[in-house]
């Protein structure tokens, strides 16, 4: 494997390389015997990196970052989070790995509880439009909610079809340590979740419509606060934060009316093409969505473009069809490729 690279140096300066060696490579430049760049600079840290399947890749990336704007660089090195959509149904599991962090806006969640435990059984019902035993499951969950115990990763705790192929419950300790860097969750209850933040099973749908907070639906109760701690700059280095958008639009609407100029914020497109149109298939959608996830964390990626090398299940990145806030994925032949998902054995659909 053969990589492009940003160091960041003490100057706050961004200093672009190659190497087939990454972390070889990083050792010589922070003992002094890499480029002379380097040497008078002192890098303090990695900032960005690409991979590459050739030597001839890795150099033409690299001579096309050279040239790019000081600013188009730092685009480069910004955060890179992903957000993905909520799975209606729900688990507690303490079998894997513990939470870490509780929810930015627990209080938040604690009004919205306390407005549903108020709400009868055919209340819920009607605002979930649920079939009885759905219902009944739920009002005794909300009955008896207590925000910190039989908490689960969030990660772990959704069960459906874009978890079924992220299959988070295999990941390394590296690739999780990813998801809880870079990975976050949008939801009607707890507004936004990292991975390894705790939770415990609900039922709330964003384009619920439940009045809460003086606003008469959860888009009006969360705001733009979604948006915010989307953005917020990242606490470790204090980089800005660029976004790969994978939630559906029920979701996504949470967070795109707030966006801003400059903001980095692009969204993948999983379809077929049918009469020179993009069809898009709710279920191929969401398998294309975990599947990226997974990817992503299993190339350590920080940038877009490593999203566009994606190519499981079949799909392939449509440079022609896409454009800067929009990367556009076609599967071939117009059919799903799941035999190399055989290995992900205990699923659950």
């Amino acid at each position: 494997m053969n990589y492009t690279y940003l160091l960041r140096c003490a100057d706050d300066s961004l200093y672009c390389g190659w190497t087939n060696h990454l972390e070889q490579r990083i050792k010589m430049h922070n003992s002094g015997k890499g480029a002379k760049y380097t040497k008078s600079r002192r890098p303090v840290a990695l900032a960005y990196f690409e991979a590459w399947n050739t030597k001839e890749e890795a150099m033409k990336r690299e001579a096309a970052i050279k040239k790019m704007t000081k600013n188009k660089k730092e685009a480069l090195a910004a955060e890179l989070r992903i957000i993905i959509s909520p799975a209606k149904k729900m688990q507690v599991r303490t079998d894997y790995l513990p939470w870490k962090n509780m929810p930015v806006f627990l209080d938040r969640t604690q009004v919205l509880k306390e407005k549903l435990q108020s709400y009868s059984e055919q209340e819920l019902k009607k605002l979930f439009s649920a079939n009885d035993s759905i219902t009944h499951e739920n009002y005794l969950r909300y009955r008896d909610m207590d925000l910190t115990r039989n908490l689960t990763p969030a990660a772990l705790s959704y069960v459906g079809i874009q978890y079924q192929y992220m299959a988070p419950h295999l990941f390394s300790e590296e690739q999780w340590r990813y998801l809880g860097r870079h990975l976050r969750i949008l939801s009607g209850f707890y507004g936004i979740l990292r991975a390894d933040d705790a939770v415990v099973p609900y039922r709330l749908e964003m384009q619920a419509r439940l009045a809460a907070g003086g606003a008469g639906d959860l888009y009006g109760y969360w705001k733009d606060a979604i948006y915010r701690e989307l953005y917020r700059p990242d606490g470790e280095s204090g980089r800005r934060c660029k976004v790969l958008n994978l939630a559906s639009k029920e979701y996504s609407k949470a967070v795109e009316p707030w966006l801003k100029p400059g903001d980095e914020f692009v969204t993948c497109i999983f379809g077929t093409l049918t009469d020179g149109k993009v069809k898009v298939k709710a279920t191929e959608a969401k398998m294309a969505r975990g599947e990226m996830v997974r990817f992503l964390a299993e190339q350590n990626a920080m940038g877009f473009e490593t999203v566009k090398q994606f190519d499981r299940l079949g799909f392939s990145y449509m440079p022609e069809l896409s454009d800067e806030s929009r990367y556009v994925f076609i599967v071939n032949d117009k059919k799903i490729d799941v035999s190399y998902t055989k290995n992900k054995q205990g699923h659950v659909n």
